[in-house]
């Protein structure tokens, strides 16, 4: 009985020192405050049962923020269905002058249809975007933080906007070849 008073004391203590901080990320990944609190609460009850692995995390915030990250995934997963139909709805059409590049750059810019596009991701994916679009890191620096290559850094990024392109109906620019003029 002691134990499990201690337990709860010490996720307790986890939420004090770092509920915030969980609560923003799930509001930047969802757009949701009331989904944000849900998250959140489900990032508690997973530190509650994984004490033992929170514990022997190298950092309990980067801990906690992967398991926030991928509560809020599963959440925009579940979404999809819903999240097909608002993209159709919430995309303007694009200007007959614009680039394809331009028009989904602009796109992109409103938060919900990024998170509209994540929904669609592989969790690899999801994860580098936060990183780079969340955090506001560079390609470098999400690298050695997931202790991948700077090359899958790019390919993921690329995998996102490429899915961006396919669910948004905006076409790649084409690269001319060498040794044409362009038309």
């Amino acid at each position: 009985m002691h134990e499990r008073m201690n337990e709860v004391e010490q996720t307790e203590g986890y939420y004090r020192r770092y509920g915030e901080a969980v609560h923003r990320r799930c509001v930047r990944l969802l757009g949701d405050e009331a989904l944000a609190w849900d998250s959140t609460q489900e990032v508690f009850l997973r530190v509650h049962a994984n004490l033992d692995q929170l514990r022997a995390a190298g950092s309990a915030l980067s801990w906690l923020l992967t398991v926030a990250d991928r509560q809020c995934f599963s959440v925009l997963r579940r979404q999809r269905t819903e999240a097909t139909h608002a993209l159709s709805r919430l995309a303007p059409l694009p200007a007959a002058s614009a680039s394809p590049e331009a028009t989904l750059e602009r796109l992109l810019v409103d938060a919900d249809l990024v998170r509209h596009v994540l929904a669609h991701c592989p969790e690899d994916v999801q994860r580098i975007v936060a990183h780079r679009f969340i955090d506001e890191l560079e390609q470098g620096q999400i690298a050695a933080l997931l202790d991948v290559s700077r090359k899958t850094v790019q390919r993921k990024l690329q995998t996102f906007f490429d899915t961006a392109r396919r669910l948004l109906d905006v076409a790649p620019h084409p690269e001319p070849r060498k040794g044409t003029a362009p038309a």
